[in-house]
């Protein structure tokens, strides 16, 4: 950054401004280019000194008021206040909803319904309902020249009459403009107000008007419920022949289908009915023995089989249905066999002791006893039979009931059907009948409620003839001329100083600007003639010599004082053009001869450097690069006597430890593979770009040689074609990306705050201004502060904004960490807020004078 003028650095801030010589007599000190703030005691001085002016124009101010208020007529007001019910006047009722349903809708829609009747209050047709009532086109205090105005005046007349509709809006004009209705706040209250020149009568207007909103609202309600009787009257009818018709469908469709209603008590005592049909009991009874009969056959299933494969007579002895359902008569011959088979064995048992086997009673005691076991097994076999004839006829009925119960069930599906349509026909009767007696009851209730006046609001406070008037009121009024006539006669005394003073006659024009214009002024720069040839409207600037940031030539790298020495031989190591990385140990080579496909192979690098081929051994192409390497193997397969004319192709498909890293300020900084980042644009959009603080300056370090970088500038706009932006890459590089600088504009700013300053770009003040939105309106632009931050400490510089801006002073560079401070001046914001003050103090006197003035006449 070019050093500051000496006459600028902060040892030259803290001197007195001196003040130019046409100020030097005079007891107000003119400011100066340098100096635009104003004390508030050399503001007291101008005050004092123009003490005639300032006393002529509060005076005239207060002399025009008291006439004002001694010329004009009294006004008197009266006021009343209604409020709105939320709940009925009367306890009686007709809501059917009841009155805990209707007073809490009417809460919730209390404010809305308050500002509907408001409006309300302020139509025309109940204001004209009044003017006719009270015949106020006669009364003197309403207007007194309408008689003059309107001749023959007819009130009765047509509205269509074209001679009647002027004076009917001039007089509703008239009444409207008196009328004041004003909702209360936090509150359900209406206040109702109407001024004129007699008391009695803005009490009776007053009055009149809530008297006809009542009248207004009960016709309005007698109207609707007299419609809305004839409206029930004719659906009444309608519904009559509707639910006769549905309870005639309904008996037919009972008698049809065979339907029977029992008539049964419900739980809270009253009567109701109850579906009665015999298809569905007997359904339910099939369905029982059913069960039964399926619980009898699985038993008489178990117990043939336990006959069949054991001893029928155990099976009847264990159970003691069993020998109930059988009998004794079934089992006595069974005893019988097996008390004869008992003795003959006794009697067997002893003759075989004592005389033998051979005896030949012992021979006939064992013939009887084979028959007697043949007879045992005869009398089983019945018994099996038996139970089998048990499981059949069971099997036999279970079915006879299943299918009994289908055809039931059939049957009752059907009739359920019928019962489900006539549950919704009798719903639908039920419906119709309902319908019908809360029509009927709404048309009763319609018809009492047509003859009960009830209004939706009720008087809280009646109008009364006020005692005082309300205008004009002399101490208000001379206090609000008092004020508005202090700022006015301050705003003058200024504008006639700006006038007298030629350096500040700038601001005396802005000032008038402000009085005519009722605005805010705006400080601009008139257009340029055009006498050399540019547009109109541009001026020729006084040339500034270029404050771009840019390193010293002698200390700068090469690579900024010759861009086109990259690439040369030079050039930093480095940035040379560089195709492709050398082959090392680890890297995987995919080799492949044109004329032999059986030579393709994909193999990596040893750590000798050497590769590995059928038909030709060991290769070394150890830092060798593609070619070289196709070279060697094309020399190893000719010496080997494989081929005469050797066509081989070498690629590297990956590269072993030969990785690219980028850092700072990008998005995701990393290591990449080298393979497929070759140059630095490359590499920085794999890193998803540069972030939004990152500046144009890249340095780039090599793995031979780490400690020297090697700077590049990018070129985002991709215009400058004279440096290479975007040089090669060796494998191990690593890549620094800066970061942007940071510099702070505070002060009368529109928006204050830090911004980045590129360190290749540069920045200047006035771009730092204009990022900051400009200064304000009340920015002492002359005595900017631009803060430098050192080694030995910090430098003040004082800058002339305003100058810089208009191109008469040099536009100095800004560098990073710099704070560029715009301080604000005392004299524009006291004028700022003298002049607003003073055109809302005279326009909000100049609105009431006209509203008084308009209400006097």
């Amino acid at each position: 950054m070019p050093a500051p003028p000496d006459s600028t650095r902060a040892n030259s801030i803290n001197e007195p401004d001196k003040a130019p010589p046409e100020a030097a007599g005079s007891g107000f000190q003119v400011p100066t280019r340098q100096d635009p703030s104003t004390s508030l005691r050399a503001l007291a001085t101008v005050v004092w000194r123009r003490r005639r002016l300032a006393g002529a124009v509060e005076g005239g101010l207060l002399l025009a008021c008291l006439l004002y208020c001694l010329i004009a007529p009294n006004q008197f007001e009266a006021s009343a206040k209604v409020a709105l019910r939320t709940t009925p006047e009367s306890r009686i009722n007709l809501d059917p909803g009841g009155p805990a349903s209707s007073s809490s809708a009417a809460i919730l829609a209390a404010p809305l319904q308050q500002e509907t009747i408001a409006n309300y209050l302020r139509s025309d047709q109940l204001a004209w309902r009044v003017i006719s009532d009270l015949k106020l086109y006669q009364a003197q205090a309403f207007d007194g020249r309408f008689a003059h105005l309107f001749p023959g005046f007819q009130p009765d007349a047509p509205a269509s009459n074209p001679g009647s509709l002027p004076a009917q809006a001039y007089l509703l004009e008239r009444f409207q403009r008196r009328l004041r209705v004003e909702t209360m706040p936090r509150s359900l209250v209406i206040q109702i107000r109407f001024r004129s020149r007699d008391a009695a009568l803005s009490a009776a207007v007053v009055n009149d008007l809530i008297r006809a909103y009542g009248l207004q609202d009960s016709e309005s309600r007698f109207a609707a419920s007299a419609q809305q009787t004839s409206w029930l009257q004719a659906q009444l009818k309608d519904l009559k022949v509707r639910s006769d018709q549905d309870r005639q469908r309904l008996t037919a469709f009972q008698e049809k289908n065979g339907l029977l209603n029992v008539p049964v008590p419900l739980p809270n005592g009253q009567q109701g009915e109850s579906q009665h049909n015999s298809t569905l009991v007997a359904i339910d009874e099939l369905g029982r023995t059913l069960v039964a009969a399926t619980t009898d056959r699985i038993l008489r299933e178990a117990e043939f089989r336990s006959a069949s494969q054991g001893d029928p007579e155990v099976v009847i002895a264990s159970d003691p249905r069993l020998q109930a359902e059988y009998g004794n008569f079934a089992t006595a011959l069974l005893e019988q066999i097996h008390a004869r088979q008992s003795e003959l064995e006794l009697e067997q048992a002893r003759l075989s002791t004592e005389h033998g086997q051979n005896f030949p009673r012992t021979v006939e005691i064992r013939r009887q006893l084979q028959e007697l076991d043949a007879q045992k097994q005869a009398e089983d076999a019945k018994l099996v039979d038996r139970f089998h004839s048990a499981l059949q006829t069971a099997t036999d009925r279970e079915q006879m009931v299943s299918r009994n119960l289908q055809e039931r069930t059939a049957e009752g599906m059907k009739l359920n059907q019928a019962a489900t349509a006539y549950a919704v026909m009798r719903q639908e009767n039920d419906s119709s009948n309902e319908l019908y007696v809360q029509v009927r009851a709404k048309l009763e209730e319609a018809g009492l409620a047509a003859g009960i006046q009830d209004s939706a609001i009720s008087v809280v406070d009646q109008a009364r003839p006020p005692i005082k008037p309300v205008a004009p009121d002399l101490l208000l009024y001379m206090a609000v001329t008092f004020a508005a006539g202090l700022w006015l006669a301050v705003a003058a005394v200024l504008l006639v100083e700006s006038l007298a003073s030629t350096a500040s006659r700038t601001a005396g024009k802005a000032v008038l600007v402000l009085l005519l214009c009722a605005a805010a002024s705006a400080r601009g720069q008139a257009p340029t003639p055009a006498l050399d040839g540019l547009p109109t409207g541009v001026a020729r600037l006084p040339f500034t010599p270029d404050t771009k940031v840019a390193p010293n030539p002698k200390d700068a790298p090469a690579v900024w004082n010759d861009a086109t020495a990259i690439g040369q031989p030079g050039a930093p190591a480095g940035l040379q053009g560089v195709s492709e990385a050398p082959i090392g140990p680890g890297d995987i080579l995919d080799v492949s001869e044109y004329h032999t496909p059986e030579l393709h192979s994909t193999v990596r690098v040893s750590a000798a450097g050497t590769v590995l081929l059928p038909m030709v051994n060991e290769v070394g192409v150890s830092g060798l690069d593609e070619q070289g390497a196709a070279r060697a193997i094309e020399a190893a397969l000719v010496a080997k006597g494989m081929l005469l004319h050797p066509q081989v192709s070498v690629l590297v498909t990956v590269y072993a430890g030969q990785d690219v890293s980028v850092l700072g300020e990008v998005a995701r900084p990393g290591v990449y593979p080298f393979a497929a980042h070759h140059r630095l644009l490359d590499l920085i959009s794999a890193a998803s770009g540069v972030s939004p603080n990152a500046g144009r300056l890249v340095n780039v370090f090599h793995r031979g040689d780490p400690a020297k970088p090697h700077p590049v500038v990018l070129d985002p706009g991709g215009t400058d074609t004279a440096a290479d932006h975007n040089p090669e890459l060796m494998p191990g590089d690593t890549v620094q990306v800066s970061r942007a600088g940071l510099v702070y504009v505070i002060g009368d700013v529109v928006r204050p705050g830090g911004f980045p300053v590129d360190p290749v770009q540069g920045l200047t003040v006035v771009q730092a201004l204009s990022l900051a939105w400009g200064p304000s309106q009340n920015a002492a632009s002359g005595k900017a502060l631009l803060i430098h931050e050192e080694k030995g400490g910090r430098t003040l510089t004082t800058l002339n904004l305003r100058r810089m801006i208009h191109g008469q002073d040099p536009d100095l560079p800004i560098r990073d960490r710099d704070i560029l401070f715009v301080p604000d001046s005392m004299a524009k914001n006291m004028l700022n807020r003298t002049m607003e003050a003073a055109i809302q103090s005279a326009v909000g006197v100049t609105i009431y004078a006209g509203l008084v003035y308009s209400q006097r006449f």
